[in-house]
């Protein structure tokens, strides 16, 4: 498909990689030439220099040949202005990445004037993955299928846990907790293990179950813990204003340090039950003042990534607080790992899933992909497939008797409000919601699985 991408910023050239990588067709405009050029350098897309906004160099880029066109320059109103003047010269459908809360509680009683398919905000999409993995505090990193009815949560074994040394056929059958321990991360290695994979110190794995299992499988591995009441934000912009938002409502009580003075004012106005403090975050004397050895959980979310990550490794060191730490750049993800940070969220990611999972399901709109997520470092992909339509090859067939191409799992199938943690004797039925992780494979399609 071709695809036409405006801005060149970390959202646009993440999401020119990805679509590229992808196979599509990308053209990326941008003012800035400098930056087009590297990214010409480095990534299979053609670039345009120029205005966004300007209908002849939205002309030159053919948009009017264009699928999808998406506009992620760093403000939203050019944003939405650039898909109202791809719209008018053909483009078949456009996304605008809209991040101000004021336009974005909006969005939906002008999306259809404007022709949007979809609106990306990745700060929303950030906080609510914080969000979750706050509610369940044992946990990396929580996602979740078939709204809310299946979770798949990665999850670091402690060194005295009781499932180590064990295969996993054996914690299935002697612990009776309906779950599945879909990809285990080693080093690292990743696996797509079986059932004689056992498990050793340090191993990160993903676990499928419903949010009442994942809390029984935690409380026999002895990692249960109490439930966040008090949270400390450091970094008060976007992501903070929709985290706060959502931690208030829930009864939390939320403490924000921002440097910034009239932002300290802002979110002051706007919160008036939460605590915000006039400071760095990055002092350390000032977090002990703040309580930091006290919170229940401390989310850095500034927009420096080394800075979030000197303040997170504090934190870890002097609390008991469950750390969250926002990182943009992918050369961080993989070192914040290996010096303990384990909760690690980027929004880059976050936006580029969610409009992978848009593009894919235009491929296949009979076994729509619901879902995708990328998992343990993101070198494994999680994708949630809804089955519209009758597949003889897949459908009633039990899963031990399809064959599978390797470095595939299925991990959850839900029928209805029944979840169901598949065996060799499970089929697929039409209506299901079907999770599939791979470690090697992408797919539009659930019948991409078999060989």
């Amino acid at each position: 498909m071709k695809m036409v991408i405006i801005g060149n910023g970390k959202a646009g050239s993440g999401l020119a990689s990805m679509l590229s990588n992808e196979g599509h067709d990308v053209t990326v405009i941008d003012i800035n030439g400098t930056a087009l050029e590297k990214t010409q350098n480095t990534e299979d897309v053609m670039c345009i220099e120029g205005n966004g906004i300007d209908a002849d160099v939205q002309r030159d880029a053919a948009v009017n040949k264009a699928g999808i066109v998406i506009a992620a320059t760093h403000y939203d109103e050019v944003n939405l202005l650039c898909c109202l003047i791809a719209k008018k010269l053909g483009a078949k459908r456009t996304i605008a990445r809209v991040r101000n809360p004021e336009y974005h509680k909006q969005i939906d009683f002008i999306r259809d004037d404007l022709g949007l398919s979809m609106v990306i905000n990745p700060e929303s999409i950030t906080a609510d993955e914080i969000l979750r993995v706050l509610i369940t505090p044992a946990a990396a990193k929580v996602e979740v299928f078939e709204k809310g009815k299946m979770e798949l949560v990665e999850y670091k074994i402690p060194d005295n846990s009781p499932i180590l040394d064990r295969s996993l056929l054996e914690i299935y059958k002697q612990t009776g907790i309906k779950l599945l321990i879909c990809a285990v991360q080693r080093d690292s290695e990743i696996y797509i293990p079986g059932g004689n994979f056992v498990l050793r110190p340090g191993d990160r794995i993903s676990i499928a179950a419903t949010h009442k299992d994942i809390e029984r499988f935690f409380k026999m591995c002895g990692s249960i813990k109490d439930k966040v009441k008090s949270c400390i934000i450091v970094g008060g912009g976007r992501i903070s204003y929709y985290l706060t938002r959502s931690l208030l409502g829930m009864g939390m009580h939320v403490k924000i340090i921002e440097k910034d003075l009239d932002n300290c004012k802002r979110l002051a106005q706007l919160f008036p039950k939460a605590s915000v403090i006039h400071g760095d975050g990055t002092d350390q004397d000032m977090l002990a003042e703040e309580g930091i050895r006290d919170a229940d959980a401390f989310v850095a979310v500034t927009g420096i990534d080394e800075e979030n990550i000197i303040m997170s490794l504090y934190a870890k060191n002097n609390s008991n607080a469950k750390v969250v730490t926002k990182v943009n750049r992918d050369s961080y993800v993989g070192l914040t790992g290996q010096i303990g940070l384990d909760c690690i969220i980027s929004p880059k990611h976050l936006a580029t899933s969610s409009v992978l999972t848009y593009v894919r399901s235009l491929d296949n709109t009979e076994s729509n992909i619901e879902a995708i997520y990328h998992i343990v470092d993101n070198r494994v992909e999680a994708a949630e497939f809804k089955i519209r339509e009758n597949m003889p090859r897949i459908i009633g067939v039990p899963l031990k008797d399809l064959k599978i191409k390797k470095n595939i799992l299925i991990c959850s199938v839900v029928r209805g409000r029944q979840v169901m943690i598949p065996d060799g004797s499970t089929t697929i039925e039409l209506g299901d919601s079907v999770v599939v992780v791979s470690k090697e494979h992408r797919f539009s399609d659930i019948r991409d699985i078999l060989e």
